[in-house]
């Protein structure tokens, strides 16, 4: 099976992520960012990964969907978001993090994908550009109420990207 991964990927983590999918898919996987990634039109299976940042996927990965929108009609699709919050939380009368990122992505698909969900993700400040900073930091100050170094924090863990790629695997053996 000839199985694409699309990552929108701003500082590895999501491109290591879907290295961790390939590796548990096995054979016929190509992974690559989202502006290198071929034509899906050859692919049984396209995977669509990305970060999440400032509450928004990366534009590439939706322009990668809005550019190949009818090579994608009648794939198999799966999506994945990366985040720090997988869960979501409930602030100041909105929700942050979560499934709420996602969604659009999972919205301007032909069809809807064979399986989505969140993954750990990473923080570390020494890899962020300016404007991430600041923008954690003001989320952050939202958060907690105050200003607040930003740590370095990972949540990446192989297990749970190879029970994620599990389901894929079950979901292309019974469809639901």
């Amino acid at each position: 099976m000839k199985t694409l991964i699309v990552c929108a990927s701003k500082y590895g983590s999501t491109l290591e992520i879907g290295r961790w999918l390939a590796e548990r898919l096995g054979g016929g996987c190509l992974v690559d960012n989202a502006e290198s990634i071929p034509d899906p039109a050859d692919a049984d299976l396209v995977i669509l990964g990305s970060g999440i940042y400032n509450h928004h996927v990366l534009p590439s990965v939706q322009e990668y969907v809005s550019r190949f929108k009818d090579a994608l009609k009648g794939k198999k699709t799966v999506v994945f978001g990366v985040a720090m919050d997988t869960t979501g939380v409930f602030v100041q009368g909105k929700v942050h993090g979560g499934w709420d990122y996602i969604l659009p992505l999972i919205k301007s698909l032909p069809e809807p994908p064979i399986h989505a969900g969140l993954l750990g993700g990473e923080i570390n400040p020494d890899k962020l550009d300016a404007r991430d900073t600041e923008a954690l930091k003001r989320f952050y100050k939202m958060l907690y109420g105050r200003e607040t170094p930003i740590p370095y924090k990972t949540r990446m863990d192989k297990n749970e990207v190879w029970a994620f790629a599990e389901k894929v695997l079950e979901r292309l053996e019974r469809p639901i």
